[in-house]
């Protein structure tokens, strides 16, 4: 159900024309903040009064990262690369904090794709390139079989599943449905009208008031409890994501549980959160090359991605 807070969201959302000028005031924001470790651009002029309660704990002092900037018409992204456990997870991880412009810059390639350059199940960094990605992760392993999916706007599949369901709507709206909510094909098709973007995979990550989770047992399946490498989506409200990959199956980097990632999605104050694919399908890329801690180049049949808009060369 649409509450009021969506729907004036919705309207801020529609209403506000994010130009590459106020991406640009954006990152001169956050530079002034301290959330980066580098200086903003000479070119861009400050800007006062501003606070970003999501950045608060990106600088603690126990945690090595490096923050690397996309800056594009489409998205501006941070990309915080951890390299060492911290009080928040205990492995390694990315976290890419992403604004849009237009939801319709967050896309999808999947692996029957006719437009996609490439066909069939895929390493992430041909597939990137040839899509033109700046910014891409593996999605939920893409299969129209069985579970709801709809890529772009185009629906694959619907129907009624086992998997819990990640809904990214036109109005920029994400929402979360555990599979017991959506016990009819009516219910399906009402959650999905006006999607640009659906996902089974799962499970939810946060309670609907964005509270963590303190148990998963009657979830999803035991195995998917335990630590692995993982991928998830975070919502903070419609133009604003984050994308997190964690490390794993390593003596030093042994991957979370989904109560870890639970609360650091809560701790980021996200309203909703879901976890993707995860395990060896764990990969990130970013900016003409893969990053982050994959365990193996894994073939995948699906990406999350940003196309690559900006000025300067992948990779700069």
């Amino acid at each position: 159900m649409t509450t009021a807070a969506d729907s004036a969201e919705k309207g801020a959302f529609g209403m506000i024309e994010f130009t590459l000028a106020a991406l640009r005031k954006l990152l001169a924001i956050l530079a002034l903040t301290g959330a980066l470790t580098q200086s903003a651009p000479a070119d861009l002029s400050p800007v006062q009064d501003a606070q970003f309660p999501c950045y608060a704990a990106l600088t603690q002092a126990d945690s090595r990262f490096d923050a690397e900037l996309y800056l594009g018409e489409n998205a501006l992204i941070i990309l915080e690369t951890h390299r060492e456990a911290d009080e928040r997870l205990s492995s390694p991880y990315v976290l890419a904090d992403l604004y849009v412009p237009d939801v319709h810059s967050i896309r999808t390639w999947y692996a029957d794709d006719a437009e996609a350059p490439q066909r069939g199940v895929t390493e992430i960094s041909p597939a990137s390139w040839a899509i033109g990605a700046a910014f891409a992760v593996n999605g939920d392993f893409y299969s129209a079989q069985g579970v709801t999916a709809i890529r772009n706007g185009t629906i694959l599949n619907s129907c009624v599943s086992s998997y819990d369901l990640c809904v990214l709507s036109d109005d920029g709206v994400l929402h979360t449905y555990r599979a017991q909510e959506l016990p009819t094909q009516e219910a399906v098709n009402e959650v999905l009208r006006g999607a640009w973007q659906a996902w089974s995979f799962g499970p939810v990550l946060l309670h609907e008031d964005g509270s963590a989770i303190t148990d998963f047992s009657d979830r999803t399946i035991e195995y998917l409890t335990r630590q692995h490498a993982r991928t998830a989506i975070g919502y903070y409200g419609p133009g604003h994501y984050c994308l997190l990959t964690v490390s794993g199956y390593r003596s030093d980097m042994p991957g979370v549980s989904l109560e870890e990632m639970s609360r650091f999605f809560a701790s980021l104050g996200c309203r909703c959160a879901y976890n993707l694919d995860g395990g060896l399908s764990t990969h990130v890329w970013f900016r003409g090359r893969e990053t982050g801690f994959p365990s193996e180049a894994r073939k995948l049949a699906d990406l999350i991605y940003i196309v690559d808009q900006s000025s300067g060369e992948p990779g700069s």
